[in-house]
């Protein structure tokens, strides 16, 4: 490894980014993407997923008709390249400062994707931009000058950039602003461009999904607070600043370099090209080589995408790039946030003679590199590919992420385990009519079990607002966290013992078995491996299978044949359970013959892989849910059951409703069907002021209509049916509103939720306590909880969340199953999850990264991963965090990455710089992990002599 001058000053740029947010905290802090608050600020992904042409229409708009589309660059020959750089938060803050250091000797940057996380908002610019690159023009920054001139570039090094699917959320507005037009001439948001084309035609479903996408559409924010002066340059002396100058003329484009163009397409949210681009990229010519710089890697975790054209089949960005004439020698990409390179010069890497590199590791969580496939490719198909380099490497990669993710394993099984026991605390609890009396002033209360258990939580949850303490924090959350578990568990248990006091004992019965039915199934899919694909099986494979299979078959029909010896409890219902365990049986037989292939990456393994985790699903629920039914009919509660699954039916309402408003300005205007541009301009105002209102007010408007009918037909089913529409419209709407108060009333937010929790807490705890809140003189509080109490939308609100809370919990366990939690309990090791701290020597001890390597290579030559020179413990904690290279991974595993984005060292962050010569290109990469020196490594030298042989361009030596 070679390393640069900037060796000895790497050290330090971790405790220059710790000082520089200390002084000035960015507005997300720390983001992370499993928060509702960043989920609800990226749906425009979805939404714009479904639209048809709108992204196309808005890249046209921000592209100038009346400039050439290239950036003159004509006497740089070093440059540096970063990808996927603005989270604002110390991940991205930690490479800054590498950056600029490297920028001293570059003509330019260029920005790989996803410029401003999570959705490009315009104002998140300052954190996610000037702040870490152009610091010396964000004025009131309150670090001193020492430490925040090492996060500024030379003022002569400009700063292109490629939009990402991040920066097209707000249909890169912000982006345009930034990068498009000049800082005195700012763009307006061209509001017309969400109307239809009408005239194109759509299927059915396309129909609804281009409407709903842009009715709903998240209109993007306009500039405010520093967001404006950001955009002015660096002061004069004496004078005032000057305006930033339009710094590209379009989304994509080319820079002319001194040896090299690089060619720089914009990939939208869904990784498509429009026709235009297409036709703009297949004319470029001249006999200067090119490199594709492209937002979605052409290459990328060993698969070959090409880059599919909206509105054309067939054609691709690939096929352009492998075209010789075109003269391209490699394309670099970003959006997968670590380094990949594939080298044509190595078997079984790159087969079209072109280098191709993914980087996209410049400032956001790190995705984890040990489940690409580094084996041999099979030799049988085309569509593996062999990174020759990546970063993190794969043992890395398992050492760290298992160190994140087993002890955090470990922590949701003590949570559902701490569940479990607040149920069975709740069931002794009940039956023991536990109460101690209170006096307050003249009167006298009797507390229950379940006043305590809500006065308990009140406190838990205020406890949990209170701001962190370093280094006491983490423990303190988790512990409290586990508390909050019991108390719900208990509150689930009293919840259902009050209002359903004589099926209570059944329902528990039902809901233990259930469980373990479940957590059993998980167990035996865990350890047949039945979803990896295999050539043959060996006979006595089939014998254990069908002896297991049997034997869940027996435990689920078990119950039932206990009571059927002469029971006459009503239970009447029992086809319905055999018919569910019927085709339980059918889905797991089919499966595991489904799963014997000829070649590894059969279609018919394909096929089933990705069907195989929802019918099992799928199967086990029918077996449970036949089972509720066995066991409610004989407790007189079948009509609640069923009129529980009628809750489907206000929200088909719902969605009707909304179906029907999405599809109203189609139908409003069509008599300007003639005249398209009033046509359009009808259908924005009709999306304005009559369909984004009904759609966000139809949900409660129905459930309130819901409400009144079945209050007046006394109607039990409709108020059992109520009760899950309810909890879900009411979640979303208070999560909105935190969101917005969150986003418009930053100082207010906390405060607030600290009155919202201390409120609702007061009025459980005297619908709990009668009496608590009957005070003299005012006795409003006291008469709204003791409606509370019997008031039927609120105790059915109360039935669906505990419900939800209790599914919720064994599905939870059963996937920490499958994913072999249980073995922690005899680990130690797996309990604690160490901080790594600065100095520490080993921090991979969880997991050696020699233990780390024989795994993953045992796993990569499809052997199971016994591997006699490590010990049993660290296999399990390998095989928790990477059970295989075939699905399913599950979401704590498939989602590693974004779960566990750390704010402190170890990082795993990189850029690239070019260096060009009229012969060659080389690539070294810059590896930043913040608490080492910055380590420069040449990784390629991509040849740019090319010679015409026959018609076709071939590499040359």
């Amino acid at each position: 490894m070679t390393l640069g001058d900037d060796s000895e000053t790497g050290t330090e740029d971790w405790a220059r980014t710790r000082d520089y947010l200390q002084n000035d905290p960015t507005k997300w802090n720390s983001l992370s993407w499993i928060a509702a608050r960043t989920l609800i600020e990226s749906v425009n992904d979805v939404l714009g997923r479904g639209t048809q042409g709108l992204v196309e229409n808005l890249r046209a708009h921000w592209t100038k008709k009346d400039e050439p589309l290239t950036i003159p660059a004509s006497e740089v020959s070093r440059f540096l390249v970063i990808g996927d750089t603005g989270e604002q938060d110390p991940s991205q803050y930690v490479v800054a400062p590498a950056l600029a250091r490297a920028a001293e000797q570059a003509g330019f940057v260029l920005v790989l994707s996803d410029v401003i996380y999570p959705s490009g908002n315009v104002n998140d610019y300052v954190d996610g931009f000037y702040k870490p690159y152009r610091s010396n023009r964000v004025p009131d920054l309150k670090a001193p000058l020492d430490v925040r001139d090492n996060f500024s570039l030379p003022e002569n090094v400009p700063v292109y950039a490629m939009p990402g699917n991040h920066d097209w959320y707000d249909g890169l507005y912000g982006f345009a602003h930034q990068f498009l037009y000049a800082a005195d001439a700012p763009p307006t948001w061209p509001s017309d461009l969400l109307a239809p084309s009408f005239d194109e035609p759509l299927g059915r479903w396309q129909l609804i999904r281009d409407r709903f996408g842009r009715i709903m559409w998240r209109t993007p924010s306009e500039p405010a607070g520093r967001a404006a002066p950001a955009r002015w340059g660096e002061p004069a002396p004496g004078g005032d600043p000057a305006p930033e100058a339009t710094l590209q003329p379009a989304p994509y484009f080319v820079i002319e370099a001194e040896h090299v163009d690089l060619v720089c397409i914009d990939t939208g949210i869904d990784g498509t090209i429009d026709g235009a681009q297409l036709d703009w990229l297949s004319s470029l010519s001249g006999e200067k080589p090119k490199i594709l710089m492209t937002g979605k890697p052409l290459f990328v975790n060993g698969e070959r995408r090409k880059g599919v054209v909206a509105g054309r089949p067939g054609e691709t960005v690939y096929d352009v790039v492998t075209d010789r004439k075109h003269r391209y020698v490699a394309t670099v990409g970003g959006d997968t946030h670590n380094f990949q390179l594939y080298d044509p010069t190595t078997p079984d890497s790159s087969r079209d003679g072109l280098w191709h590199i993914v980087s996209g590791g410049g400032g956001a969580y790190t995705h984890a590199t040990h489940p690409i496939r580094t084996a041999a490719s099979d030799a049988r198909t085309d569509l593996r590919f062999r990174p020759t380099r990546i970063f993190p490497g794969s043992a890395e990669s398992l050492a760290y992420f298992a160190q994140q993710l087993v002890p955090s394993i470990w922590r949701l099984l003590l949570t559902v385990v701490m569940f479990g026991g607040g149920v069975v605390l709740g069931r002794w609890l009940a039956e023991t009519g536990w109460s101690r009396q209170l006096q307050l002033g003249d009167q006298v209360v009797r507390v229950g079990p379940g006043g305590a258990a809500i006065a308990a939580m009140i406190v838990l949850m205020l406890l949990h607002l209170m701001p962190q303490r370093p280094g006491h924090s983490h423990f303190v959350r988790r512990l409290l966290l586990r508390l909050e578990a019991l108390v719900v568990g208990v509150l689930a248990t009293l919840f259902l013992h009050h209002y359903l006091p004589d099926a209570a004992g059944a329902l528990l019965v039902l809901f233990g078995a259930s469980t373990l039915w479940i957590c059993l199934n998980a167990w035996c899919v865990r350890w047949s491996r039945w979803w990896s694909p295999v050539e043959r099986v060996p006979g006595w494979h089939h014998v254990a299978f069908a002896c297991v299979l049997a034997a869940l078959v027996v435990l689920a029909l078990l119950p039932m044949g206990l009571d059927a010896g002469g029971s006459d409890d009503g239970r009447t219902v029992s086809w319905v359970l055999v018919v569910a365990v019927d085709l339980y049986a059918v889905v797991a037989i089919v499966g595991w013959r489904k799963r014997i292939v000829t070649t590894v990456n059969g279609a018919r393994a394909a096929r089933w892989l990705e069907r195989s985790v929802v019918w099992a699903v799928l199967a086990q629920t029918a077996v449970v849910s036949g089972e509720m039914l066995r066991v409610m009919s004989g407790e007189g509660l079948t009509v609640l059951f069923l009129s529980g699954l009628l809750g489907l039916v206000p929200l088909a309402v719902i969605a009707v409703v909304v179906l029907a408003a999405v599809l109203a300005p189609d139908f409003l205007t069509r008599r300007l069907h003639e005249e398209p541009v009033r046509r359009a301009q009808a259908w924005i105002r009709w999306r304005r002021r009559l369909v984004q209102p009904l759609v966000f007010l139809v949900a409660p408007v129905t459930l309130v209509l819901w409400w009144w009918i079945a209050d007046a037909v006394d109607s039990e089913w409709m108020r059992a049916a109520f009760a899950l529409p309810a909890l879900i419209v009411v979640t979303v709407i208070g999560m909105l509103v935190v969101d917005w108060v969150r986003r418009e009333h930053e100082r207010l937010y906390m405060p607030l939720l600290v009155v919202a929790v201390l409120a609702l807490g007061v009025l459980l705890l005297g619908a709990a306590v009668p009496g608590l809140l009957d005070v003299p003189g005012f006795s409003a509080p006291g008469q709204v909880a003791n409606e509370l109490r019997t008031w039927w939308p609120a105790v059915a609100v109360g039935a669906a969340f505990f419900t939800v809370i209790a599914i919720g919990a064994a599905v939870l366990l059963a996937h920490l199953v499958f994913l072999g939690a249980y073995l922690l309990v005899a680990d130690p090791k797996a309990w604690v999850s160490p901080r790594y701290r600065q100095g520490a020597a080993t921090h991979f001890d969880f997991i050696s990264e020699a233990a780390a390597t024989a795994i993953i290579d045992a796993e990569q030559e499809g052997q199971a991963a016994q591997v006699e020179s490590v010990d049993r413990r660290t296999r399990r904690r390998a095989q928790i965090a990477f059970p295989g290279l075939n699905p399913p991974f599950g979401p704590i595993q498939k989602f590693v990455s974004e779960i566990y984005s750390l704010d402190e060292p170890p990082f795993f962050k990189h850029f690239l710089e070019f260096e060009t010569s009229p012969t060659e290109a080389v690539v070294k990469i810059h590896r930043v992990r913040g608490d080492q020196p910055v380590e420069i490594e040449e990784v390629a030298r991509i040849s740019l002599t090319v010679a015409a042989d026959e018609g076709r361009f071939v590499l040359g030596q």
